[in-house]
């Protein structure tokens, strides 16, 4: 488990890897990682979808074991939007997620 400030800068590269693109974020997973969406299981395409590249931005982290909360901002300035949500991750012994809730 992470401590709080590595949570923090872990944050700010996953949301630097999800804004560059689908290479740069599919990158940080671990090959056959538990992926959900909604709670149900999802692809990076689809997480890509929810929190789009470009428009999202690293808001804060948490620690709640064996998760690291990461809440990422996603702005919408054409429908004048902003919204917080929670990825849940868990990282495996090499630092590479092994499960994405978002």
């Amino acid at each position: 488990m992470p401590t709080y400030d590595q949570a923090r800068q872990y944050g700010k590269t996953y949301v630097g890897a999800l804004n560059t693109g689908p290479g740069a974020y599919r990158a940080l997973f671990a090959p056959g990682a538990d992926i959900r969406v909604d709670g149900e299981p999802a692809t990076l395409e689809r997480v890509l979808q929810t929190t789009p590249p470009g428009r999202s931005a690293f808001r804060r982290a948490r620690l709640e074991p064996p998760h690291v909360v990461l809440t990422v901002r996603v702005r919408d300035r054409a429908a004048e939007r902003v919204d917080d949500l929670p990825h849940r991750v868990t990282l495996d012994d090499d630092g590479r997620i092994a499960s994405l809730e978002a």
